[in-house]
Parts: C-alpha cells; structure tokens; sequence
C-alpha cells in the first residue's frame, strides 16, 4: 500500500492579493490614507443596494436589448457600484463582482487591464 504524503499547506490568495507583497513598499511609501476599519450601516446598506440594483439592470439588458448608449452606462455604472463594495469592504462584495463578471460576459463584453470592452462581433 503507498504511503499517502502530506501536501504541503499552502496559503491561498485572492487574485487581489496575488502581486500585493510585490508593490507593498512602492504603495506604503505613497501614503494614501487607510480608510476606516467599519463604515456606518446606513452607508453600507446603501451601497449593497445600489450594487444589486446594478446587477438586476445588467440582467435586465441582457433580456430588454437596450441601445448600446445605455448598455455601456450601466456596465461602466455597475462596475464602479461594485468596486465601492469591495473597496469599502463589504462581506459580499466578492460576490457581487463574480455576478458583474458573468453578467458582463453574457453582454458581450471582455475583461481588458482597465475595465471591460465590449467584443464585436
């Protein structure tokens, strides 16, 4: 019978955190203020509403086959509701980017280094 090895325990990173220990000094040394380590309820349940609302618009594009002018403005809308979530560090802000993710590549568009871009067909 084979020996099972031990696997070596390794720590996982969110795909944020994956090149942070690689810019940690270059960042430290530019000293942008930390925001605070709780934000008020009401600000929070703001936000966390104002991101699904985003997230049912998006789906609603999907199905309503809105002008592209619109189109565009709710993706670069949503995207900027559900960076809020996640800068502030709501719970479920991962969350709600894997939805912004799916629901923007179902629009047709693609991730770019900066933002989305729609694919032409």
């Amino acid at each position: 019978m084979a020996k099972r090895r031990d696997k070596p325990t390794r720590e996982r990173l969110s795909p944020t955190h994956t090149v942070a220990h690689l810019t940690d000094d270059l960042i430290e040394g530019l000293d942008i203020p930390k925001l605070p380590e709780t934000i008020p309820d009401r600000l929070a349940d703001a936000i966390r509403r104002r991101a699904q609302a985003y997230l049912f618009a998006l789906k609603e594009a999907k199905q309503q086959q809105y002008v592209r002018v619109l189109e565009i403005r709710l993706v670069r809308d949503a995207h900027r509701a559900v960076l809020t979530a996640y800068e502030l560090g709501l719970p479920e802000a991962e969350v709600f980017y894997a939805g912004f993710r799916r629901l923007v590549e179902d629009l047709g568009y693609e991730r770019t280094d900066v933002g989305f871009r729609r694919i032409e067909e």
